[in-house]
């Protein structure tokens, strides 16, 4: 059998992409408040405030809001933005989960590697060690990570808890979410736009209940993009779109999360192999799709090559917990 490469999740802690003045109208704004810049995540930087509270702050948003200003005001700005933050979501963020949870909600994403002397995030993973779900508490223009200690001191289990995040969710979440965007495939997308897209992809089940034997194929290329295929005879042939749309919005988009093509049934999660080249097209789903392959597959579709059904490599996460700014 053919190796197999494995997808970056996209959780690095790569150089920022964002312009220079950027980055120093940023620095300038934090010095300004008495903050000290720690270290770059791509897409958010991790800091401490003047009372040396660490802070995770989400970049792409904030730019957004800049990139159409004055570039002298720039810095200004961004200290306004960051004091209108509730002080007590910088000074005092939730220890007693009851108390906020209805704001909890689940973000999926690779594992977050906390730094010395940091809590532990709570993570439960989806498939192996290179992607999962953690739970937040989310408020208008910031969120924090829910800590292993956190629902340690809760009078619920994290199973629980996570319950209540998709439940929360679901609330929140339009029974019409997952549109039509490509006619010949029924390729749906989610376009909520409230940062938790991906994260739907935990409701499929719920949302789409008439699609329950054999699950779904999706693509979460970030955190604000969710692709779905319902598994059916016809989508067979469209997988190679869905992993196009997957690749090539990973590449480019806030907030990546991965390139693959996962298939969801019943809470399990496998990667679904996809390869193309300019020649040939490889499917290599796991093992355990091969009955479905052999019910559903159309005449004519080449026979595909098993894969692996194994847990993925460990992913190196690299975002610190806390607080990140503008739902990040």
């Amino acid at each position: 059998m053919p190796s197999r490469s494995r997808s970056n999740p996209g959780l690095g802690s790569g150089p920022p992409r964002y312009p220079g003045t950027f980055l120093l109208a940023l620095r300038e704004a934090l010095a300004s408040l008495g903050w000290r810049t720690r270290r770059f995540l791509g897409s958010a930087v991790a800091c401490a405030d003047d009372q040396g509270r660490e802070h995770v702050l989400g970049l792409e948003n904030l730019f957004r809001r800049l990139r159409k200003e004055d570039r002298a005001t720039w810095p200004e700005l961004i200290v306004n933005f960051l004091k209108s933050v509730p002080r007590e979501q910088w000074e005092n963020p939730p220890e007693e989960l009851t108390a906020v949870a209805e704001r909890v909600l689940p973000r999926i994403g690779a594992p977050l590697r906390p730094g010395k002397d940091e809590a532990r995030i709570w993570f439960q993973p989806l498939y192996g060690n290179t992607l999962g779900v953690s739970l937040v508490v989310d408020y208008p223009q910031s969120m924090s990570y829910v800590t292993e200690k956190m629902v340690a001191d809760s009078s619920r289990s994290g199973e629980a808890w996570l319950e209540q995040a998709l439940a929360n969710l679901q609330a929140q979440t339009k029974a019409d979410c997952l549109q039509i965007v490509e006619e010949d495939s029924g390729l749906r997308q989610c376009m909520s736009g409230d940062a938790y897209d991906s994260s739907r992809a935990l409701l499929l089940d719920r949302l789409m209940p008439d699609h329950l034997q054999d699950g779904f194929f999706a693509a979460l290329p970030s955190r604000d993009e969710l692709f779905v295929l319902p598994v059916t005879q016809p989508s067979l042939r469209f997988l190679p779109l869905l992993k196009t749309v997957a690749a090539k919005t990973f590449q480019t988009a806030p907030y990546p999360i991965s390139d693959e093509v996962f298939w969801i049934r019943a809470g399990s999660w496998l990667p679904f192999g996809v390869d193309l080249s300019h020649d040939s097209i490889t499917l290599r789903p796991p093992e355990s799709f091969r009955e479905v392959w052999e019910r559903l597959a159309p005449e004519g579709l080449e026979e595909i090559e098993p894969g692996e059904e194994s847990p993925g490599e460990e992913s190196p996460g690299e975002e610190s917990p806390g607080e990140e700014s503008d739902n990040a």
